[in-house]
């Protein structure tokens, strides 16, 4: 089985240490296609959108450097994420980098008395690739 402590998560290269909870998904889009001497409604598929959310035990401010300029000027950043899970007893792995990443909310304030706090980054991206199946 593969498990989610096994998980490592790197944005930008950058190994994310205090991750929590990772997510990335495709959805697939299709088109409804109505056929005359058809009652049944038929699909074709139209592409895929990709998106997800990582969440961190906060330890700075690194969400927030990478942005902050382009929020201003607009001019917003693409990144790469790639998660590797390791299968430790046998030493199968799955990879998956997710390319042309964009941040889409960004947190300014989080604060809860007694907790430590979380950071979510969510993201959308419009390709993905998988380097090494499980």
């Amino acid at each position: 089985m593969l498990k989610g402590n096994d998980q490592k998560i790197y944005f930008d290269g950058e190994l994310l240490a205090t991750l929590t909870k990772a997510e990335a998904k495709i959805n697939l889009d299709y088109e409804e296609v109505e056929l005359c001497g058809q009652y049944g409604t038929e699909y074709e598929y139209t592409g895929y959108t990709i998106e997800g959310t990582i969440t961190r035990k906060k330890t700075d401010s690194m969400v927030l450097k990478k942005v902050h300029t382009a929020i201003i000027n607009g001019d917003m950043p693409e990144f790469v994420i790639t998660g590797v899970n390791l299968k430790s007893s046998d030493g199968r792995n799955e990879s998956v980098t997710v390319q042309n990443a964009k941040i889409t909310e960004v947190a300014l304030l989080n604060a809860e008395a007694k907790t430590v706090i979380e950071e979510e980054i969510p993201f959308n991206a419009s390709k993905f690739q998988v380097t090494s199946f499980a």
